[in-house]
């Protein structure tokens, strides 16, 4: 496996979500990478098998997104290794005044309180769409 920083293709971002039931258009898939402040890719044989990025104004906010697994690498359980090097990237950049938030699949919830995340509050949840 080669980890790949800030080197994702966009058409390789789109072809992994894809794979993890999310549709994304390549042109939308171009635009998120480049204005991404980190991305991390886990690449077996040259394809893109996990990929994870952090988002945000690189002061006070970060968010971390986009935390994909292809479902025949799950078992090795790749999203670990995704928040550790999205966290390293986060104990350099961040300033303590920086708020870190995290918008992934429930099915990641255990590995990201692993990480030091937790629910802001675990009964209510605003999502709006607009």
């Amino acid at each position: 496996m080669k980890y790949r920083y800030n080197e994702t293709l966009p058409a390789d971002f789109a072809a992994l979500a894809q794979k993890c039931g999310a549709r994304i258009p390549l042109k939308s898939a171009h635009e998120a990478i480049r204005n991404s402040l980190f991305t991390v890719g886990i690449f077996e044989a040259e394809q893109l098998v996990a990929f994870g990025r952090i988002c945000g104004d690189g002061v006070l906010y970060y968010l971390v997104c986009d935390i994909m697994v292809a479902e025949e690498f799950r078992e090795r359980h790749l999203e670990e290794n995704l928040l550790r090097e999205l966290g390293d990237y986060l104990r350099e950049h961040r300033r303590r005044e920086s708020r870190v938030m995290i918008r992934t699949d429930r099915a990641y919830a255990e590995v990201c309180r692993k990480h030091g995340f937790k629910y802001v509050d675990e009964d209510y949840e605003v999502i709006m769409k607009g």
